[in-house]
């Protein structure tokens, strides 16, 4: 049996995929994601859960966990300059729509559509060598910092870097992949 798009667990998922694709085509044009987006998914994520909930208190709940999983996971990549901000608060707020035990699923999924999306933009600019010895490079400098028991250090030197990335394209890829995954009727 398939789900129709009136079931309760789909327009949710239509919702949130929607409000991806704005976002991704926003920071594809601009390498910004404006917080008045990121804003609006994350309320919608709560506003939704709580409105197709039988009980409003949980389900709030659930949301504002699932909103602080989504952000706080994306947190270290931030602090290591990988992620932008707004890229950690748009992952928050896919959080607030999936909850918390989804969020995590969702983000394997955004990561993996990350490195693909990594090694395009690499192709695309004629970068793929450098984008390959950063990875070793910061890799091998976080592994040194977990040995050492030192603060990671992800710097580059400058002009190392390939070039920044719409990030968002990795979120709206990896959860709506995740999203169609989820609603496929579970194997026997």
């Amino acid at each position: 049996m398939t789900q129709s798009l009136a079931h309760p667990s789909v327009l949710p998922l239509v919702l949130l995929v929607a409000l991806l694709l704005a976002a991704a085509v926003v920071d594809f044009r601009t390498l910004r994601i404006p917080n008045r987006l990121t804003a609006a998914t994350a309320l919608a994520g709560v506003a939704v859960s709580v409105w197709a909930a039988d009980a409003w208190l949980p389900a709030l709940g659930w949301s504002v966990a699932g909103l602080c999983v989504g952000g706080l996971v994306m947190l270290p990549m931030y602090a290591l300059r990988a992620l932008g901000a707004a890229d950690v608060k748009l992952m928050a707020g896919v959080g607030a729509f999936l909850g918390p035990q989804d969020v995590l699923y969702a983000i394997v999924c955004v990561l993996i559509a990350g490195g693909l999306l990594a090694v395009a933009v690499s192709l695309h600019r004629k970068g793929l060598v450098r984008m390959l010895r950063n990875s070793r490079d910061l890799s091998q400098g976080l592994v040194f910092s977990a040995f050492t028991g030192g603060w990671p250090q992800a710097g580059l030197a400058p002009g190392a870097s390939v070039g920044k990335m719409p990030y968002a394209l990795a979120i709206a890829g990896g959860t709506t992949a995740f999203a169609l995954l989820r609603l496929l009727p579970p194997s026997v």
